[in-house]
């Protein structure tokens, strides 16, 4: 499978949007989120347990699940303001479990489910950076994350060791990193200087592959994702969902 649309959110507006492709300027759709939260800062698709779309809040301190890419329900939500504040990215890994990070407290956290209150592991980021962007999770296994104070994009061995395994620095194309992803081939990532959608050549080369100016959508671009999940955790989506209410808490 290859992307055919990249899931991004912007925080001007407070949506959620689907831009067609790796990238074409064509809007397939997009969803006001600002009843719900007013610091949204990272986003994930999951394909990998019910092909919905999780993403985090900076002001709520929450892990947010939305139904879909995207319909108005929001399927439940989980406080993580007494682990971290300040949060700032959010992922799903090939288990089902949802790895966030935090300019906080400087760290890579890896909580259980979608979402449950066990906190399953962390990794303080500080060094190399104290400032953590955004996070995603690679098919090899590993993290990617950004760092926002060293303008680095980062490939943490698993979930998480100490050892950085590769970095590359971005801060000649776009000095205020929002956001990562993982395509299986190349790497997403979003910036808010720029506001604009890059693709980085693999993880990571020099190459910057694309890029488009989404400014006249939004004008603080916050995350990015893509709609390949298999190919970003090498883990086949499900042939069929079934929906199972849960309580929303807000």
């Amino acid at each position: 499978m290859a992307t055919t649309e990249t899931p991004w959110i912007g925080g001007e507006a407070d949506k959620l949007y689907l831009q067609s492709g790796q990238f074409s300027s064509t809007m397939k759709t997009s969803l006001d989120i600002s009843g719900v939260e007013t610091g949204a800062t990272g986003i994930e698709y999951d394909g990998v347990v019910g092909l919905n779309t999780a993403w985090i809040g900076a002001v709520g301190d929450k892990l947010y699940l939305q139904s879909g890419t995207y319909s108005a329900t929001l399927k439940t939500s989980q406080s993580i303001s007494a682990i971290d504040v300040d949060n700032s990215g959010i992922s799903t890994d090939a288990n089902g479990d949802t790895p966030w990070c935090t300019d906080g407290g400087d760290k890579l956290y890896l909580q259980s489910g979608q979402f449950t209150a066990t906190l399953k592991t962390s990794l303080s980021i500080n060094p190399p950076d104290n400032n953590s962007a955004g996070i995603s999770f690679s098919s090899s296994g590993d993290t990617p994350w950004f760092g926002w104070d060293t303008k680095k994009l980062f490939l943490q061995s698993g979930q998480f060791s100490v050892t950085v395994k590769a970095s590359a620095n971005i801060s000649t194309i776009d000095t205020f990193p929002a956001g990562i992803s993982w395509d299986g081939t190349n790497t997403p990532w979003g910036g808010s200087t720029a506001d604009k959608l890059y693709l980085q050549s693999g993880q990571f080369s020099a190459t910057l592959k694309t890029s488009l100016d989404v400014s006249a959508v939004d004008s603080q671009m916050a995350g990015i994702s893509t709609d390949d999940s298999e190919s970003r955790t090498g883990v086949a989506p499900p042939s069929s969902v079934t929906f199972t209410p849960t309580a929303v808490i807000f």
